[in-house]
């Protein structure tokens, strides 16, 4: 399995060539959002390893995770009128523990590495997770169809690289693949409720999503 430095270099190659293929072929229109689009297949490049306890992944996601609630909650109060120092800042520092440490905690509980996480339907909800997310923006809708196909192909290469790190077990001066070949992409984990609970998921963000939808009803 290739290290987190390893995701984050391919990571980075995959970007480049979206970028420099997506100018050649005049697919952006504003060139602003090839930044955001570059950091997007970053982001999706390291997801999948989510789900191993105490990884860089699971802390810089929770940790901006807990840290984005936090701020939210901060300028919830203060919005609603609360002035006092003390309630602003305690309500802020309990809800970034809670969702680092208290979510963070039931998720390692609930995941396996290499599980459902390292999976193609899961590449695809990330994608679709980000247009969900996008949407409570004021972001061109172009622009966000580029975003999450940006994360779903970070998550992706992810995946690849890790089949083929496995492929030839070199670190034990081995031609034969290692164990681990064939557990990244694929289509469903050995939990039956994770990979039952991703399909759902997926149908609900189609049919809900306005762009998948209207793509849909498009090749309908």
């Amino acid at each position: 399995m290739a290290n987190f430095k390893t995701h984050i270099s391919f990571g980075a190659l995959i970007g480049i060539s979206i970028i420099i293929i997506g100018l050649i072929v005049a697919i952006f229109s504003l060139t602003e959002s090839l930044l955001w689009i570059f950091l997007a297949v970053l982001v999706g490049s390291f997801l999948p390893d989510l789900d191993m306890d105490d990884g860089v992944p699971f802390q810089i996601i929770f940790g901006l995770l807990g840290g984005g609630m936090a701020g939210l909650v901060f300028l919830n109060l203060y919005q609603e009128g609360e002035r006092d120092a003390v309630i602003l800042v305690v309500s802020s520092v309990m809800t970034f523990l809670v969702i680092r440490f208290g979510v963070g905690y039931v998720f390692k509980k609930f995941t396996d590495h290499r599980g459902i996480f390292h999976s193609i339907p899961c590449a695809i909800l990330f994608g679709m997770l980000t247009l969900w997310l996008l949407n409570r923006m004021v972001i061109l809708a172009d622009q966000k169809m580029f975003m999450g196909l940006a994360v779903s192909m970070g998550y992706m290469g992810h995946l690849v690289l890790d089949e083929i790190y496995s492929s030839v077990n070199l670190h034990n001066h081995s031609l034969f693949p290692k164990q681990s070949l064939g557990s990244a992409l694929k289509l469903k984990s050995s939990s039956k409720i994770a990979t039952f609970f991703i399909y759902i998921l997926i149908i609900i963000f189609t049919l809900t999503l306005p762009e998948l939808h209207d793509l849909v009803l498009y090749f309908d």
